[in-house]
């Protein structure tokens, strides 16, 4: 864990069940006088909550665009590029409004810097490649995971390289940040497991990578308190929307201390599998994530006590077993939200092993974030091993 530290989060948030409500007045307050409103479709066409709100937001500005997005669990460039053409041409724009999921939200941020930064997308990719100050952008979750309402991140694919690319810096970063759990109310429990385990990847790894520091320690101990005690009520509980409230403030806490620490193995081989099987990006580092902590604590790395000690003390017991316990409670948790221990429901079998596997070569660089060695070549092959049949 590093002493010595840079920490960046520049968002302003509202937090509360029902905040949105006063949504209208606040893009008043900002002096907006013509927004673009960017929405999942999906969303919007089965959310009853937006049809009360769009009203309260279209009632004081001059101009309103609504666009909804089509639904994409991995949104390309060349579909980025389509919607900053229609943003472009907006005579005017004070600020986007983004709802819905990770893909959604990474949208509407990557639309703000794209309304100031000319050129087709994919020559931001990388970190810090655009210029010009963004408009601001709200961004509201309708999904408790991805974290983009807070992060320096938007991730899309490259199509004709089949591989995950982000635009990432200082310009995308959503200004504000609205969390309310009634936009969740309505979204399909796949989805919300999916997003929630999503938010518990992001947290661990962030906790683990040799890249935490003091604070992001700090942050990722909470984040996963509220995660693990709540993502339970996705299954259990589903209309109870003050644990769902709980879990919008997890993946807001775990998201923080991801871009600000870096993540690790189960987040980067979900990249790759997702691109080309269409494993959700969430569950796949659902599928793996206990397999790393059992990987680490196998080669004596015991800092998850910390976290076992939050959800369930063992005062009596030494590092090691509260470690080695914590990886158990993890895979638990994950078959609670049943969330699948092999790969086989999307074709990734052990006569397509190799392929994969081969897919992982280039992931290195994150690999080395774990703070236990993790080779591309042996150690992710033996984890995608574990996973299929």
């Amino acid at each position: 864990m590093r002493d010595s530290f840079f920490f960046q989060l520049d968002n302003r948030l509202h937090y509360g069940v029902d905040w949105s409500r006063g949504l209208g007045d606040f893009v008043k307050s900002l002096g907006w006088h013509d927004i673009a409103v960017l929405i999942d479709a999906s969303v919007a066409e089965h959310n009853p909550y937006y049809r009360e709100i769009l009203p309260l937001i279209a009632g004081v500005v001059e101009t309103l665009k609504e666009m909804r997005l089509r639904g994409s669990e991995e949104p390309s460039y060349d579909y980025l590029d389509s919607l900053a053409a229609d943003i472009r041409a907006l005579s005017a724009l004070d600020g986007i409004i983004a709802i819905g999921g990770g893909s959604a939200m990474d949208t509407g941020k990557a639309l703000a810097a794209l309304r100031t930064n000319p050129g087709p997308a994919l020559q931001y990719r990388g970190f810090d490649r655009m210029t010009v100050a963004p408009v601001p952008t709200i961004c509201i979750p309708s999904t408790a995971g991805t974290g983009s309402e807070v992060t320096i991140n938007a991730v899309f694919t490259d199509t004709k390289d089949q591989r995950k690319l982000g635009i990432n810096g200082r310009y995308l970063n959503a200004t504000y940040a609205v969390l309310d759990a009634e936009w969740t109310m309505s979204c399909p429990r796949s989805v919300a497991v999916s997003s929630g385990i999503d938010a518990l990847v992001h947290t661990l790894e962030s906790f683990m990578t040799s890249n935490a520091n003091l604070l992001t320690r700090a942050l990722n101990r909470e984040a996963f308190r509220l995660l693990y005690e709540n993502l339970p009520a996705l299954v259990e509980a589903p209309n109870d929307k003050a644990r769902r409230q709980l879990l919008l403030l997890g993946a807001y806490l775990a998201a923080v201390g991801l871009f600000n620490s870096g993540s690790g193995i189960a987040g980067a081989l979900s990249y790759p599998i997702g691109v080309h099987f269409k494993v959700p990006h969430g569950i796949g580092g659902g599928i793996f994530i206990a397999s790393v902590v059992d990987y680490n604590v196998e080669r004596g790395w015991y800092d998850y006590a910390e976290l076992l000690d939050m959800v369930e003390p063992h005062p009596d017991w030494s590092a090691a077993q509260k470690a080695k316990r914590f990886g158990v409670a993890i895979r638990e948790l994950a078959d609670k939200l049943e969330v699948p221990r092999t790969l086989s429901v999307w074709g990734i079998t052990r006569g397509n092993l190799d392929q994969v596997a081969s897919l992982m070569l280039p992931l290195q660089t994150a690999f080395n974030q774990n703070p236990i060695p993790f080779s591309a070549d042996k150690d992710a092959r033996d984890i995608l091993a574990r996973h299929t049949a």
